[in-house]
């Protein structure tokens, strides 16, 4: 049955909920497309730092002059994590994905794993060695560290929970994954070394980048989608991120100046890094309850006002809601000097309907009914059940003989339905239609009056017909 898309004039809350649910819908899928974005810029910036080995350009993997460098393991795993985001949600690579992510995730632990046993299996699947060996040699750092192994470890696993429907536990793994550049940079800000060891410049800013596109890739789902909220939840989650984050890394740089003579800077830099943390997932734990509670709240209050408005049974407008749009209708054509007809529909000898067939087929009837009115018209157009078997639709900006083929229409339309278990045995069930005009300065009593008048002609004349009021029959 088309579902009546009209909403009551006075139901702002329900408007604007639907206003809201759009834009969120719309936000999420462009932080998606974001998060994609993202992934095919480190997939590119990664080969490009890769080229840089191919053509003996170090300038392309290590960007500050004697600084960390780039390792090329380090490169091909950015490539694979970013590669599995970028095909997300791509029916035709639903098998890759994780695969590439299990990649991805294999060579980051065999490097953890030389690191803890301080063995060289990665060697072996090392590439430009040659390259590698001579730079260390020469005293220059070029290794994926420990810190860049665990960022991999926990962003290959957060898209492997990911395949497997666990968005929670992805997301809050991407997000501790995420922390381990954003920890690097504020390691390079106050020049604490021990924050970002042999993680480059480079592969803390590809880090970032890929950190947030496996978060945000996600976007429909868990703590993301409530901090996307467009509601009073994810705007306050929003504003409290940026402030819990960036105010304790601003003041702890301004008091970092003052303490660097008495070597407290790492001390300090460190619980700036945690206090920081701690601020973001507490909020983001609040704003996941938060949503979810708003989220009841708003069903509940759809709920009541469809409950309040529309009739239970056929699920149009109720005689309530009619008299709101009824009442708009008319103020409207008033102010665009455009014509509004009001048909009032009953069907013909429905006692009998219950009597031959019993209630429940009744109500079948009447559903049928309803789900004919909506089909035959307009968008602009309003259904709704007045009451038992009555009917009635408005019809705004329509002239005389628009009114008049409507009509007709909806009668033979609801004459030639097929209502299963009732027409096949009892023949078929028809209408009889009162036509009226909203004449200027008329109430809408009086223009349903004048419906009602017209539907008692349509009836006393035989039934199963259409007849337009006329002031001069009365």
């Amino acid at each position: 049955m088309k579902k009546n898309h009209i909403m009551p004039f006075s139901s702002l809350d329900l408007l604007e909920n639907e206003k809201q649910s759009k834009a969120y819908e719309k936000r999420t899928r462009y932080v998606e497309i974001v998060a994609k974005a993202l992934a095919l810029g480190c997939i590119l910036l990664s080969v490009l730092s890769i080229s840089g080995y191919v053509f003996s350009a170090p300038q392309l993997y290590r960007p500050i002059s004697g600084g960390s460098a780039t390792h090329p393991l380090t490169a091909i795993t950015i490539i694979l994590i970013g590669l599995s985001v970028f095909l997300e949600h791509k029916k035709y690579f639903t098998i890759l994905n994780p695969l590439l992510a299990i990649a991805a995730l294999i060579t980051s632990l065999m490097v953890t794993v030389d690191i803890a046993t301080n063995t060289t299996f990665t060697r072996h699947i090392t590439p430009f060695s040659h390259t590698i060996s001579s730079e260390v040699s020469a005293g220059l750092s070029n290794s994926m560290g420990i810190n860049t192994a665990i960022m991999m470890i926990c962003l290959s696993c957060a898209l492997l929970f990911g395949s497997l429907n666990k968005i929670m536990i992805a997301q809050f793994t991407a997000f501790i994954g995420l922390a381990v550049p954003m920890l690097s940079i504020i390691g390079y800000a106050y020049g604490i070394k021990s924050f970002f060891g042999n993680m480059s410049i480079l592969t803390t800013t590809y880090g970032i980048f890929l950190g947030l596109s496996v978060l945000f890739i996600h976007a429909k789902y868990g703590a993301v989608h409530a901090l996307l909220s467009p509601h009073i939840g994810g705007r306050i989650a929003r504003f409290q991120v940026l402030i819990g984050y960036f105010v304790p890394i601003t003041i702890g740089y301004l008091f970092i100046q003052s303490l660097v003579s008495v070597k407290l800077e790492d001390l300090f830099g460190l619980y700036v890094v945690v206090i920081s943390w701690f601020i973001i997932i507490l909020i983001i734990t609040s704003a996941i309850f938060q949503e979810k509670i708003d989220e009841k709240r708003r069903a509940a209050e759809l709920a009541l006002l469809q409950a309040a408005t529309h009739d239970s049974l056929t699920g149009i407008a109720n005689r309530r809601h009619f008299m709101e749009l009824a009442k708009s209708a008319l103020e409207k054509s008033t102010f665009n000097a455009a014509e509004t007809y009001i048909l009032m529909l009953d069907v013909d000898h429905f006692k009998s309907v219950n009597d031959r067939a019993g209630h429940a087929i009744g109500d079948k009837v009447l559903i049928a009914i309803a789900s004919t009115l909506n089909n035959c018209v307009r968008e602009t157009d309003s259904v709704c059940r007045l009451g038992g078997e009555e009917f009635a639709v408005i019809l705004p900006n329509i002239d005389k003989d628009g009114a008049e083929v409507t009509a007709e229409k909806i009668r033979t339309a609801i004459e030639r339905t097929d209502i299963p278990e009732y027409t096949d045995i009892y023949g078929q069930v028809t209408t009889s239609i009162g036509i009226a005009k909203a004449e200027e300065n008329e109430t809408i009593d009086t223009v349903l009056t004048n419906a009602d008048k017209a539907l008692y002609l349509a009836k006393e004349s035989g039934r199963n017909k259409s007849v337009l009021y006329k002031p001069q029959e009365t």
